[in-house]
């Protein structure tokens, strides 16, 4: 029996045919010769936004979002140098970035080493004012929050791009918990959700609408329990405090459909996925079970960046009745 899946694949297209097989994900490497900045190839007139993961896994996650000309990134979990080389390939210049929001402050998200960077280009720095007592412990994180560059926030929506409002929910994950992103603007909306043990109801509800949606799907539970990391550490990472499970990844998606109106998510991009402990098989045999997921799901690498995924915005009636859905939920 034939089903939308043997029609049309789950996975859509990851990488651009143009885009070379990856590079390390430290600063020691070397690699192939960087190509030449993306300032100095000529550049297409951008429109519209659109969401490219320059890397995510637990070596480094970053992903950059594209208004215009101008550029966001969530977190920066590798070296400026790699990161500065993966944009370099997406056709943006570290100059085209005007902020950097993140989602907490382990060493996978954020590393030190940027602070200099930060503060030599003035790209302010998002975060809850949560993590900033670990923003504060980093060399170099004065002189960054003295020249007006660090911008804490506590729930109150802000705008990182101009036109672009980010509202954030604050999730669990260790000690001081992880922040999940919604970026709406005329121009599509998208949604982050990435190292959270669990998804709340306030998380779907938050995401409800978007019309891309970045959602770890971080390990497959056999794989977990089978694997030779310390006991220790699997459990943390399958705890309501750590990672979400291809499983849980699946249903949370699905929820958010459910919330959602006009076919929305039109786009799913999973992240974090454990090179250990998960594999693209893996995540393929739980996300086939739902038909409407053919042809929308993208799976993210460590080592390589995706393409750029343009993102579609619902028609404006189809925005305003999600609305009217929402302020009815909530009345309820």
């Amino acid at each position: 029996m034939s089903s939308r899946l043997d029609q049309k694949p789950l996975f859509g297209p990851i990488l651009e045919p143009s885009v070379p097989p990856g590079d390390g994900n430290g600063e020691a490497d070397r690699g192939e010769p960087s190509p030449p900045p993306a300032r100095s190839r000529p550049r297409q007139r951008a429109t519209g936004m659109s969401v490219c993961v320059l890397g995510s896994g637990s070596g480094g996650n970053a992903t950059a979002i594209r208004l215009g000309q101008e550029a966001m990134l969530i977190d920066a979990g590798f070296g400026p140098r790699t990161l500065r080389r993966r944009l370099a390939q997406a056709g943006l210049a570290l100059e085209q970035v005007r902020a950097l929001c993140l989602t907490h402050l382990d060493q996978d998200h954020f590393r030190p080493n940027w602070l200099a960077t930060l503060l030599e280009r003035e790209i302010p720095i998002f975060l809850h004012q949560w993590h900033l007592p670990d923003l504060e412990r980093l060399p170099g994180s004065r002189e960054l929050r003295d020249a007006g560059l660090v911008r804490c926030f506590d729930g109150q929506p802000f705008e990182p791009l101009p036109g672009v409002t980010a509202s954030t929910v604050r999730c669990q994950h260790d000690r001081q918990g992880t922040i999940s992103y919604r970026l709406d603007s005329r121009w599509g909306c998208v949604g982050y959700a990435t190292d959270l043990g669990h998804v709340p109801p306030a998380l779907i509800e938050h995401l409800a609408g978007v019309d891309l949606l970045a959602i770890e799907s971080n390990y497959d539970e056999r794989m977990t329990l089978q694997s030779p990391r310390p006991v220790w550490v699997n459990r943390r990472n399958m705890s309501d405090s750590g990672h979400l499970s291809n499983e849980q990844a699946f249903e949370a998606v699905q929820q958010v459909m459910e919330a959602s109106t006009g076919g929305n998510p039109r786009q799913v991009v999973l992240l974090h996925r454990s090179s250990q402990c998960n594999h693209p098989m893996k995540v393929q045999r739980v996300f086939a079970r739902d038909p409407r997921l053919a042809g929308r799901v993208a799976l993210t690498h460590q080592r390589r960046r995706t393409r750029w995924f343009a993102v579609r915005p619902l028609p404006m009636t189809a925005r305003r009745q999600l609305r009217l859905d929402l302020s009815a939920r909530n009345r309820e």
